[in-house]
């Protein structure tokens, strides 16, 4: 084969990954936690009516929260704070935050994704880290959780390395899990 006849099948190739890519990276991951398992001290038992509030505490950060619970939707708000050893890092790479929507037994019926905050920011920029949303339920729909993804980097955007020559980085998360054999 020329080279003539190979540069197209090589364009088209790089093209369709490149699609694919982009494909993925806008719809959101294509992996769901659909069935998985949420431990019962991080479920949020629903209540009609409200506004209730609460709290809700890992490692990593706390979530002060207020919810409206109405037949076939629930309004939550709330502000998210970072522990102190995420917040020495200096910079926010990403933190997404997600809703899990639980059934009988903490299985999640469904994730919804809440709100997004980074962009490589100082952490001192952003102020109150706080979210609104409106979520669709089911009517089997009796717990929610929060769950979470997110990164910290030293300086800025990670371009810092320490003094080992390591990038200076952190990732952490909490997502819901498969459930244990009993």
């Amino acid at each position: 084969m020329n080279s003539k006849k190979k540069s197209p099948i090589v364009f088209q190739l790089f093209m369709t990954f490149l699609l694919i890519t982009l494909l993925v990276a806008c719809g959101g991951r294509l992996s769901s936690y659909r069935g998985s398992w949420v431990e019962e001290k991080d479920r949020i038992s629903l209540q009609a009516g409200g506004p209730h509030q609460g709290s809700w505490q890992t490692r990593d950060l706390s979530i002060e929260y207020e919810y409206q619970q109405e037949p076939q939707n629930l309004q939550i708000s709330g502000v998210v704070n970072l522990a102190d050893y995420l917040k020495i890092m200096g910079t926010l790479d990403h933190l997404t935050l997600e809703i899990q929507l639980l059934g009988a037994n903490g299985i999640v019926q469904d994730t919804k994704g809440i709100i997004t905050f980074g962009n490589r920011r100082s952490i001192d920029s952003f102020g109150k880290m706080s979210f609104h949303s409106r979520l669709d339920l089911s009517e089997d729909t009796v717990a929610m959780a929060f769950s979470y993804d997110g990164k910290v980097t030293q300086g800025g955007g990670g371009a810092f390395k320490s003094s080992s020559g390591e990038k200076a980085e952190w990732d952490f998360w909490k997502v819901p899990r498969r459930q244990p054999l009993e």
